[in-house]
C-alpha cells in the first residue's frame, strides 16, 4: 500500500449547509412575499364581491325614499366576515336622489387591509387601501 504523497484530499462537510444558509433568507422573503400578494388579492376580490352584491341590493330594493342605511346594513353582513377587524367605509349614493328609481346607483367601499407577514409591511407600510367602486342602473 502506497500512500499518496502531495495529493489533498477535498472536504466538502459543510457545503450543503453553507449554500442552505445563503439560499433561505432569499427563499423566505420570496415565499413571504407570495403569501401578502395572494392575501391582497383575496381581500380585493372580497371587496369587489361585496360592493357589487350591495350595489344589486340597492338596484332591486330601490323604491321612491332610498334608504341608504339598510344598503349598507345588508354590505356590513355580507362582508362582516372578511373586514371584521379591518372595518370598510361603504358610500352609497343616488345619480338622481329626487327619483332613485330614475337613475343610477354607486357603491363605494374603501378598506385598510393589513399585511398577513411583515415582509411588505417593511416596504409598503402597515396597512394597504384597496377601494373598489359599482355603478348599476336602477330598475323600477
Amino acid at each position: 500500500m502506497k500512500k499518496a504523497i502531495g495529493k489533498k484530499q477535498k472536504r466538502e462537510d459543510g457545503q450543503a449547509m453553507v449554500e442552505f444558509a445563503l439560499i433561505l433568507p432569499i427563499f423566505l422573503l420570496i415565499l413571504c412575499g407570495i403569501i401578502d400578494f395572494g392575501w391582497l388579492f383575496y381581500n380585493q376580490l372580497s371587496l369587489n364581491n361585496a360592493c357589487r352584491e350591495g350595489a344589486r341590493y340597492a338596484v332591486v330594493h330601490t323604491d321612491e325614499n332610498a334608504d341608504t342605511q339598510s344598503i349598507i346594513n345588508h354590505i356590513e353582513n355580507i362582508s362582516s366576515t372578511v373586514f371584521a377587524n379591518d372595518g370598510v367605509d361603504i358610500t352609497v349614493t343616488y345619480s338622481s336622489p329626487s327619483d332613485p328609481t330614475a337613475g343610477d346607483v354607486t357603491v363605494s367601499m374603501q378598506a385598510d387591509i393589513s399585511f398577513f407577514t411583515p415582509v411588505l409591511s417593511t416596504i409598503l407600510g402597515k396597512e394597504k387601501t384597496i377601494t373598489s367602486t359599482v355603478i348599476m342602473k336602477v330598475e323600477s
